[in-house]
């Protein structure tokens, strides 16, 4: 059954594969197709007869069958040097859709590893929420909040893949920050790391944005969460007394600074209207925003030299745990 299932895959795949002449003369493309059909082959074995995650059971069926039907391609990226990044969801200009592999994330794949595993479901959802609704999809990557809905939607499902589907003594320490942040923080955190972007803020100007919308809540009360919550967080960030408080609240400033703009420009409601009209309207917000400003500017090289520290030491645990 199981050598049956392999020819039966090799078969469907073959001639999906994108390669250009450069990358053909650097891989051996044999070697690097059967270790893509061994890896999604095992994904099936892991999730197709185990129901435990709906939207991980039905995303692995979607990509799925996509792959198998011929309607995305595969290919491999040569200066793609990552493994907890090592693939991704692409869509070229001629609207073909492929599945992208980096040869660390090949090379360093083992059957009974976990992290293949976890950023393969984690690019079948994007394959999976593209499939889905293709226009609205492909109107999020003009939008910064809708495509930062879709990235964090592909982590929830990363996340709830991890934990009912993964052995919990098995798991990289990448995975187990994952983990660890779904089911303590709803994962806050770990949109902050790997995402840049706080959750909790996103969803805290989403509500204002919403309920100001909705006529729920004043143009003055917005104005004044706004103020409380903002100045909250740069003493927040002032006081941070270890390196990962420093990044995660220099995080939530980016988000602050970010969708603070955006619902300002909601508030005002006039395209017309300078920055410099709008701060001399609301100095308070003016302040606050130039604060911010500061901050992430005099701070940004120091906070991402932490950033790459961080991911360098999951990478390396990762060629540690796979290594032969």
């Amino acid at each position: 059954m199981t050598n049956k299932r392999i020819l039966v895959l090799i078969l469907a795949f073959f001639g999906l594969f994108l390669f250009t002449g450069e990358i053909a003369a650097q891989v051996d493309i044999n070697h690097y197709q059967e270790i893509i059909f061994s890896m999604i082959y095992n994904l099936g074995r892991i999730v197709e007869d185990n129901p435990a995650s709906e939207i991980v059971y039905n995303t692995y069926i979607v990509a799925e069958n996509a792959v198998r039907n011929g309607d995305v391609s595969l290919g491999i990226d040569p200066n793609l040097d990552t493994v907890i990044n090592g693939m991704y969801f692409d869509i070229h200009d001629s609207g073909e859709i492929s599945l992208v592999f980096g040869l660390r994330f090949l090379d360093t794949y083992i059957p009974d590893g976990s992290i293949h595993y976890s950023v393969l479901i984690h690019e079948f959802r994007h394959l999976h929420d593209y499939l889905s609704n293709r226009e609205v999809f492909l109107a999020a990557g003009n939008d910064e909040k809708h495509s930062y809905w879709y990235e964090l939607d592909a982590l929830g499902v990363k996340a709830e893949f991890i934990q009912n589907y993964l052995d919990s003594n098995n798991l990289t320490g990448f995975e187990e920050f994952i983990l660890d942040s779904y089911m303590n923080d709803n994962l806050n955190s770990a949109s902050i790391i790997i995402l840049r972007e706080s959750m909790n803020y996103f969803f805290y100007f989403n509500f204002l944005e919403t309920s100001y919308l909705n006529n729920e809540i004043p143009e003055t009360e917005v104005i004044g969460e706004l103020l409380s919550n903002g100045n909250i967080l740069v003493e927040y960030f002032s006081n941070a007394d270890d390196d990962y408080l420093s990044f995660f609240h220099y995080i939530e400033i980016l988000t602050f600074r970010k969708y603070l703009t955006r619902l300002m420009i909601i508030l005002m409601d006039n395209p017309l209207m300078t920055w410099g009209e709008v701060f001399n309207m609301h100095p308070d917000i003016g302040r606050l925003y130039y604060e911010m400003s500061d901050i992430l500017s005099a701070c940004h090289a120091g906070q991402m030299e932490y950033l790459s520290s961080l991911i360098q030491f999951w990478e390396n645990g990762v060629s540690s745990f796979n290594s032969y």
